[in-house]
């Protein structure tokens, strides 16, 4: 006898704050939850040290009086539900009565309200659990929650929290969901006495995804509507081409509240198929109302889950709009050329020549310039031919090997190259005239016995049958083992940009910026911070300079590192990144070649290793043996 006790209502408090109060997020999560219910036309949330020393949330609601004051900080003490069968009805944001009770546990805590019928406000404290209050004070109509010092009482607790900037990268996500799903409300977010966000309440939940992800995002968004039995679904989506590298880009909504459903993620990623790689996702923004007695969210501590009475039909539904919409849509990719900007790149180089001619090389000893392979084409210009080859034989022998200021020359950095692949394959070094090199079993004679087919695929006579090569997934390889070998030496070539990119990304991303900073060095691209939700790309890989859409391959970047967390340097997290590189750099199936592009190709396929496969671990080549051959034609 004797074992079993019934805990004290402070610890109560405090196990049931573990739930709901994870991180300072989710208590910027349940607050403006609370303002929400309570009408709230205008939020104001306030945070400083990432939520550790400060979060506080001022709304403009129906306030509270001196008793509802003292009440809302008692555990399970709400005016949102009433019976059982008001569990089954949910039609308000909260509805437990946990959120303030947990949260007081576990910090220090102070409630002031006002209603606008009264002249007076209210306020009550709450310290680790203990209650003090009410006392009259003044205060404006609405209500007004401070929380300092999240788990100072918890030590255990407050240790396990990220540093500032991840734990704001997470408060803003919270507050991204929640203006998105109310656009008629406005919000502000500072931090440190910075304002973060200020937003007017919104006409409309494309001029809320505006304000976010920037106008050019919301102008390419398709509407997307279906409506039946009890179920609305509407929002917007992105065409295929605007995919992204991250599933972050999902956003959800159920009856106004962000929620993660595989059966809805299931429907989006459906409609999608066929249009997208798999290997990237589709920006969506799905909004489903439904009739609160269909759908159950009340099975997830934060909400942050439902459960449907018939989940198929909500598939069908959500895949319907969307595919309806995808079939009514011309969705073809406009062709993007420089053309239009040819007059203003012009004006650019007349008046940044001298600065360029004024960057000196740098020369290294011979040893620097073991490596020649794709980086070393790009250094190409209108100049003559022969000119170039002296020149670059003299480099060679000097040891002269392009620093990052040397690539910045006009030639090299504002001179288009004509035909991307053919700088890619074409290499100063000798490898494209070593077919005489080549073992027995390859190709005999790699020029006139090598044909393209179908612009994607290489067919070539061997001296014992033919091979069958996948041109991108060869190159992409050779590409891989070329990054690889580079960057395990030292930092991959940059050239910093004319006119810096100002991209919009969100702003859980600016956080990779510093946690992987020595990664980013090291691929030679320079990303800095230049706003609460964009980044600014100074400087990128020569490699990629003239063959990659320079906004989407840092936007892509960025979401990756994103996704793989505070694990600077990995060696499986750089894998990633450079198959990304040379998947992006590499020729693609339709890309037409020139014979010598092929002779070029096939030669450096004996260099790399592993050429058998490219970095995705899919196959570059087939082999059909003359045996195999007369197997099928019944010569044998």
């Amino acid at each position: 006898m004797g074992f079993i006790q019934v805990l004290q209502p402070q610890l109560v408090n405090r196990i049931a704050a573990g739930e709901c109060v994870e991180r300072p997020a989710s208590v910027v999560k349940e607050l403006v939850e609370n303002s929400l219910d309570a009408g709230a036309r205008r939020i104001d949330v306030t945070v400083h040290e990432g939520g550790r020393a400060l979060i506080q949330v001022a709304d403009d609601g129906v306030g509270m009086d001196a008793d509802d004051v003292r009440l809302s900080v008692h555990p399970h003490a709400t005016n949102k539900i009433k019976s059982d069968d008001d569990l089954f009805n949910i039609q308000t944001m909260g509805f437990r009565g946990e959120a303030l009770a947990s949260i007081g546990a576990v910090s220090r805590l102070a409630v002031t309200s006002r209603t606008r019928a009264s002249d007076v406000a209210h306020r009550v404290r709450v310290e680790a659990g203990e209650l003090s209050g009410p006392t009259p004070c003044a205060g404006p109509p609405g209500t007004t929650v401070d929380i300092r010092d999240l788990f100072y009482c918890v030590p255990a607790r407050r240790k396990f929290l990220r540093t500032n900037q991840t734990e704001m990268g997470h408060i803003t996500e919270q507050f991204v969901r929640l203006a998105l799903a109310h656009p008629g409300v406005a919000f502000s977010l500072s931090a440190q006495k910075r304002s973060v966000h200020r937003l007017a309440a919104a006409e409309d939940r494309k001029q809320r995804i505006a304000d976010f992800f920037g106008p050019e995002l919301a102008e390419v968004l398709l509407p997307v509507r279906r409506e039946g039995d009890g179920v609305l679904v509407e929002g917007y989506v992105a065409p295929p081409a605007e995919s992204r590298g991250s599933g972050k880009w999902e956003y959800v909504f159920v009856n106004g509240r962000y929620v993660r459903d595989r059966f809805v993620s299931h429907a989006i990623r459906e409609a999608y198929r066929s249009l997208i790689d798999p290997s990237r996702y589709p920006v969506a923004f799905v909004f489903v109302t439904i009739d609160p007695t269909l759908v159950d969210v009340n099975v997830h501590p934060t909400k942050a889950e439902v459960r449907w009475r018939d989940s198929n039909y909500i598939h069908g539904q959500v895949l319907a709009a969307l595919r309806e919409k995808f079939l009514a849509t011309k969705l073809d990719q406009p062709l993007r050329t420089p053309a239009d900007d040819e007059a203003y790149r012009e004006r650019v180089r007349a008046a940044m020549v001298d600065f360029f001619t004024r960057a000196q090389p740098r020369h290294e000893g011979p040893e620097a310039r073991r490596h020649e392979g794709v980086g070393s084409a790009v250094r190409t210009s209108g100049r003559d031919e022969g000119t170039e080859g002296q020149r670059d034989e003299a480099d060679r022998e000097s040891g002269f090997r392009p620093t990052q200021e040397s690539t910045a020359r006009p030639d090299a950095t504002l001179s288009a190259i004509p035909n991307p692949q053919s700088a890619i394959l074409n290499s100063q070094s000798p490898i494209a005239n070593r077919q005489s090199a080549l073992p027995p079993g390859e190709p005999s004679a790699v020029g006139p016995r090598a044909v393209q087919i179908h612009n994607s695929y290489l067919v070539v006579e061997t001296a014992d049958g033919m091979m069958i090569i996948d041109q991108h997934a060869l190159h992409e390889r050779i590409l891989y083992e070329q990054l690889r070998q580079r960057i395990t030496e030292q930092p991959l070539e940059s050239q910093r940009l004319l006119i810096p990119e100002v991209i919009r990304v969100p702003a859980d991303r600016i956080e990779a910026l510093e946690t992987h900073a020595e990664t980013l060095a090291r691929l030679g691209v320079e990303l800095t911070p230049s706003g609460p939700q964009s980044v600014t790309l100074h400087a990128f890989p020569t490699l990629l300079h003239e063959r990659v859409d320079q906004r989407r391959f840092a936007r892509d970047l960025l979401d990756l590192l994103s996704e793989r967390g505070a694990r600077p340097g990995t060696e499986t997290l750089l894998h990633e990144i450079l198959d990304m590189m040379a998947c992006k750099a590499a020729v693609k199936a339709g890309d037409p070649l020139t014979p010598q592009e092929i002779d070029a190709l096939l030669a450096k396929r004996e260099l790399a290793e592993r050429s058998s496969s490219c970095p995705h671990g899919r196959p570059t080549t087939l082999r059909l043996t003359l045996r195999d051959l007369e197997r099928q034609f019944k010569r044998r």
